[in-house]
């Protein structure tokens, strides 16, 4: 059987959340990507909180309206007492809502199902002219010098497999925990399975006795049970039952016994229970790769972290992944980057993986060995996910080798000080003097940053300015979105400029009318006042003139002026 020419470029093998992400990253790169999944649509919530930083990323990505459309907040958590099983006896907020800020306008956990999650991405993948092939399993794959050789397999309408082989310049597997393209490259997995934590979980429909205004709890930690209503009313709950004195294996066996655990534990003959969804008899495990790729393939999502369901890291880690690679792949595959920049894919995921896996470790054995509730701490809205330990980044204003800035992969931005590395901020109500592209009076910096450019931002002089921009013109346009921010209150210098033209190589001049952008960045407003964004919305370099910006394009890009 000959191959099929390259065409598409890329292979995602599994299309959830974490490889519809990636896909929808290279077609807005205007890679050709195929994307296949062994299984069907993927049934029930699972994973359905959708941290802040995730929230970032769609609203870079296109995605976020229609996801907020039908997301809600997180609701409150209520504990009944037993016996009875009906009257409060606590009332708690698991994450308790932060009034949103300029520079952090997502600040609280949405909810939405994983399934509802996947819809969503796999409309705007139509968008663009791809489908997701569902029911078509990757067998194998053979690496060589410039391609993949992937071999693929559906079937026909009397169930004969259809083998298919399709020649690829990299193939990436988001094809969860029993991953067939990790296997295959022989990355190892270290880790265990946690056999001193066992739930049974799935979504069961509930007609009558609940409402959908709460997270509903009963029992301690010898038995539990949890009943969490969907995002859209449509009458699916989530149940995760544990404790050591349940019969898991009884309780998952099917319906019936299901119903019968849940009745015994909530004290609770009202309920009216409808269809079963899905069951699962869960054990977690906690496990992740040496590596993230190896030559053309890759893995990002459960293919190559697992961990418990505790602090809602799982989907949020793994879309986070592709959105670190696939700008990368994008810019190796069109030459404007070396090969090389793929290596940092696992320099600056790995440590924030680690780490992901000890807090949400440590929180799992709060709850089930202390029988402490699941409250999260900031870090895990992931705001604070860095990548300082990166060879691909230049700050001028530090030293990012001393431990005293790279401090935790997964923490929290030390005193405010932004550094290469870090989640670059949003600032609001802009005020448009010049513009490429646009007609609006207002911008704002997330409007900007998109997974197809570099964002670079010139706060400062005239003639610091000027001369970044002309740097700039050199290379081509696509690549970098030229930003200047005038203060709130500028100079008589500043003011002739603003009102004059276009200037060149500059795409869009701007002034910060109500101070955000300079709160937000204000720690960078020295010497060093030039901040290239990535694709991804990090810092990927903080400098004070040509010389830094060359050294920053120089690590990341190859010679394409």
């Amino acid at each position: 059987m000959s191959p099929t020419l390259i065409s598409p470029t890329v292979l995602i093998v599994g299309a959830g959340p974490v490889g519809s992400v990636l896909a929808l990253t290279l077609l807005k790169n205007g890679i050709n990507v195929r994307i296949v999944d062994k299984e069907g649509p993927q049934v029930g919530q699972k994973g359905l909180g959708i941290q802040p930083r995730t929230l970032e990323m769609h609203r870079f990505l296109g995605t976020l309206p229609d996801i907020l459309s039908i997301a809600k907040k997180m609701p409150i958590c209520t504990l009944y007492k037993l016996p009875g099983g009906t009257e409060p006896l606590r009332i708690f907020e698991l994450d308790p809502y932060e009034e949103p800020t300029p520079d952090t306008p997502y600040l609280n956990l949405t909810m939405l199902g994983q399934h509802r999650q996947q819809s969503i991405l796999h409309r705007h993948l139509e968008k663009h002219g791809c489908k997701v092939e569902f029911f078509s399993e990757l067998r194998s794959f053979e690496q060589f010098d410039g391609h993949v050789l992937a071999t693929l397999v559906t079937k026909d309408s009397n169930g004969q497999d259809i083998p298919e082989i399709i020649k690829v310049s990299y193939l990436v597997g988001t094809d969860g925990a029993h991953s067939t393209v990790r296997k295959a490259l022989g990355l190892t997995f270290l880790g265990d399975v946690r056999d001193d934590v066992n739930m049974v979980v799935g979504d069961i429909e509930i007609h009558g006795g609940l409402d959908h205004k709460s997270w509903h709890n009963w029992g301690e930690i010898s038995s539990k049970s949890q009943l969490v209503p969907s995002e859209v009313d449509d009458n699916v709950f989530t149940f995760i039952i544990s404790g050591k004195e349940i019969d898991h294996a009884k309780t998952a066996s099917g319906r019936d016994e299901l119903v019968k655990t849940i009745t015994s534990i909530t004290d609770r003959k009202d309920i009216e229970f409808g269809k079963l969804v899905w069951i699962s008899n869960y054990r977690p495990s906690i496990r992740m790769v040496n590596k993230f790729g190896d030559g053309r393939v890759f893995v990002a999502g459960d293919a190559a972290h697992v961990h418990s369901p505790a602090g809602g890291q799982g989907t949020n880690s793994g879309v986070q992944d592709s959105f670190n690679l696939g700008w990368k792949l994008a810019l190796v595959l069109k030459g404007f980057s070396p090969p090389s920049l793929l290596e940092t894919y696992t320099e600056e995921r790995l440590p924030v993986i680690a780490a992901m896996l000890n807090k949400s470790t440590l929180l799992l054995n709060q709850y089930f060995r202390d029988g402490k509730d699941w409250k999260r701490g900031k870090e895990f809205k992931q705001l604070g996910v860095n990548y300082r330990g990166s060879s691909a980044l230049v700050d001028e204003t530090v030293d990012l080798t001393k431990d005293r800035i790279q401090l935790d992969p997964y923490g929290i931005t030390l005193n405010g000080v932004i550094h290469a590395g870090d989640r670059a901020p949003e600032a609001p109500g802009l005020q448009v003097l010049h513009s490429r592209e646009s007609s609006t009076a207002t911008a704002s910096l997330f409007d900007l940053f998109k997974p197809d450019h570099h964002t670079v931002l010139i706060f400062g002089s005239v003639s610091n300015f000027k001369e970044i921009a002309s740097e700039l013109s050199a290379y081509p346009k696509t690549l970098f979105k030229t930003v200047f921010i005038f203060p709130a209150l500028t100079t008589s210098e500043s003011e002739q400029s603003a009102s004059g033209t276009q200037p060149s190589g500059v795409d869009l001049v701007l002034r910060d009318s109500n101070g955000h952008a300079y709160r937000a960045y204000s720690s960078l407003l020295g010497s060093c006042n030039i901040v290239i964004v990535r694709p991804d919305g990090v810092v990927g370099a903080i400098v004070g003139g040509v010389a830094g910006l060359r050294r920053y394009v120089d690590g990341v890009f190859a010679t394409v002026k």
